[in-house]
């Protein structure tokens, strides 16, 4: 296996160990998203009094975001473990270390000098004027839930357009950082709950060797993946990588005997067409699968809501860059301009 082809399949594999355990027994269902399925709503970490109220027309449900000058998240949470804890350790970091309290203490000590480093708990409230510019370069979007309710985030790696980037002023920190203002709106804002997972959508339409050749594709890349790892661990409960080039599948099938059996389940490698398209629907739901990413969107039944369809228009979208836009008009800045 060559140099490059190596690193990328191993990015694959540890974006898994972003969270390879997923211990919740039922998932409430999202605070914000007006959409959500079974009709009910998760008990927030926000109070009632630090929220603010979005108008809606009579036929819509009225959306409830936390009031900005409330959103300061900390690195431990009530229910995470830490508070029942003798060292204040979550429970997320001592499973990522089997239990070694130590090497579980280091770890968390780490993320908690992270989070002051990069103003990681107040990042929502902060203004964040390269929002648009940074899903321009790196296509990251929250289309919905899946059928199991978690949060879906759809990654589009072969996208990434690091030129652009430069050409307006946005470095590979700047699309960190914006990823990180998603993870957290994921984790404090939709679903608060301290054992929250996820199900990631890596799609490699696109990708080429000259990508992974790339040296600022693989730095941020690497970067993005360690970040992930160290400081948001136990947080993934499926990974699908889909429209793979086959020479994934080799190097799958090389690495695939030394992963943890609970690792393996929740990596599903895909190769594109019919097949590819059904998997997409049947776990993601017909009416929250981004039909961007299907090769044949005739497969959904025109019953699908196609609304929630998509980066553009998917009601979790949407509200999050109106919390980015009421965060700039607090503070006086304007959204920087895509073009």
């Amino acid at each position: 296996m060559n140099g490059a082809l190596r690193f990328y399949f191993f990015l694959i594999v540890e974006i898994t160990f972003v969270a390879c355990f997923p211990f919740r027994k039922e998932l409430p269902n999202l605070i914000v998203f007006a959409d959500t399925r079974g009709g009910g709503s998760a008990s927030s970490q926000v109070s009632e009094e630090a929220t603010i109220t979005l108008e809606a027309s009579p036929d819509e449900k009225i959306l409830t975001i936390p009031d900005i000058d409330n959103l300061i998240f900390p690195g431990s949470k009530p229910g995470d473990g830490s508070e029942s804890d003798p060292d204040g350790i979550p429970t997320r970091f001592l499973n990522m270390q089997k239990g070694n309290r130590e090497k579980a203490k280091v770890a968390f000590d780490h993320h908690l000098q992270w989070r002051k480093d990069h103003q990681v708990d107040d990042i929502l409230k902060r203004p964040h004027a390269k929002f648009d510019l940074c899903k321009k370069i790196f296509p990251v979007y929250i289309p919905g839930l899946d059928q199991q309710n978690h949060i879906v985030v759809v990654q589009r790696v072969g996208m990434i357009d690091i030129e652009y980037g430069e050409e307006h002023g946005v470095s590979g920190d700047d699309l960190l950082m914006h990823y990180i203002y998603i993870v957290e709106y994921c984790w404090n804002i939709l679903d608060p709950a301290p054992d929250a997972v996820m199900t990631t959508v890596m799609d490699l339409k696109g990708v080429r060797m000259k990508t992974i050749r790339d040296g600022h594709i693989r730095g941020f890349l690497r970067k993005f993946v360690s970040t992930m790892s160290e400081n948001y661990p136990n947080r993934s409960h499926k990974t699908l990588v889909i429209n793979a080039p086959a020479w994934i599948n080799t190097a799958f099938k090389l690495v695939k005997p030394l992963l943890r059996s609970s690792t393996r389940e929740k990596i599903t490698i895909l190769n594109g067409g019919k097949d590819q398209d059904q998997m997409l629907i049947d776990i993601l739901g017909p009416d929250h699968v981004p039909r961007e990413l299907l090769n044949d969107p005739s497969l959904l039944s025109s019953n699908s809501d196609s609304k929630s369809c998509g980066h553009v228009s998917s009601d979790i979208e949407t509200q999050m860059r109106e919390l980015c836009m009421a965060s700039l008009e607090k503070h006086g800045e304007k959204m920087l301009p895509v073009v």
